[in-house]
């Protein structure tokens, strides 16, 4: 279900959502109250969910419904975005939305209906949270060092695999282990990571590509990329796999 007041957002996001075969639009409100009364008559799996509406705010929504949809809020203000997460929300998009950054939502979407969604931890954002890259360039010894609210999570740094932006947030995938949330922004980790091999493929993605287990191109442009372990799979956009094949290109190059 599709909550906003904006019916040009509304129309937006039904667009980007046809690509989805899985995904079937079941209704639309502008507010609230209507939102209220049709979640209650249709209990959907997920609502896409503005924070300001006329009538209220989507949070406002979310503590009166009855069953338990998975809720991922869309707004074009993300000073929302800790409240999101303190609800337990499946992803929190920005407005304007990033096709390629949808398509991470509804990879969570399809986990979150095969119960396979981890919660966010909320004591992983916090505003002390610190990067930390150890001098050098590509060696083994290289290590990251997530501290987050005065714990340290340390694991090399061949192990990243991924790391996605949600909103003020990066979430830093590591392969073979779990995901973290941390109050950073994409860029800060941009900035410190050597590339080659972390590639910053699109607004809203970083990949390492040593850790690039597959892709596969698909039509209209776009490609999934398999990095292994328990990380679902992530489609993108034709510009994010046009950068991606360049790449992969140029390196092959200069290996030889």
């Amino acid at each position: 279900m599709l909550v906003d007041d904006e019916p040009p957002a509304r129309r937006g996001l039904r667009r980007l959502l046809r690509s989805y075969a899985d995904i079937e639009i079941v209704a639309e409100a502008g507010s609230v109250s209507e939102a209220q009364a049709l979640a209650a008559a249709l209990r959907p799996d997920a609502i896409f969910l503005d924070v300001e509406l006329t009538d209220g705010r989507g949070f406002d929504l979310v503590a009166q419904l009855l069953s338990a949809p998975a809720i991922v809020f869309v707004t074009a203000h993300d000073l929302y975005a800790v409240k999101a997460f303190d609800i337990a929300a499946v992803d929190f998009l920005l407005k304007p939305i990033d096709p390629e950054r949808l398509a991470l939502t509804i990879e969570r979407l399809r986990r979150h209906g095969q119960g396979a969604t981890r919660a966010v931890p909320s004591r992983e954002r916090q505003d002390d949270v610190e990067l930390d890259v150890d001098p050098g360039h590509g060696g083994p010894a290289q290590r990251i060092h997530l501290r987050i609210d005065g714990k340290s999570v340390i694991a090399p740094l061949r192990t990243v695999a991924l790391l996605t932006a949600e909103a003020d947030f990066t979430r830093v995938f590591l392969k073979g282990a779990r995901d973290y949330l941390v109050c950073r922004l994409l860029r800060h980790f941009e900035a410190q990571l050597p590339t080659p091999p972390f590639v910053r493929i699109s607004r809203s993605l970083i990949v390492n590509l040593d850790q690039l287990e597959r892709v596969e191109w698909q039509e209209a442009g776009r490609c999934s990329l398999s990095l292994g372990g328990d990380i679902t799979p992530v489609t993108i956009g034709r510009i994010a796999a046009r950068r991606l094949r360049q790449r992969i290109e140029s390196d092959r190059m200069v290996s030889v």
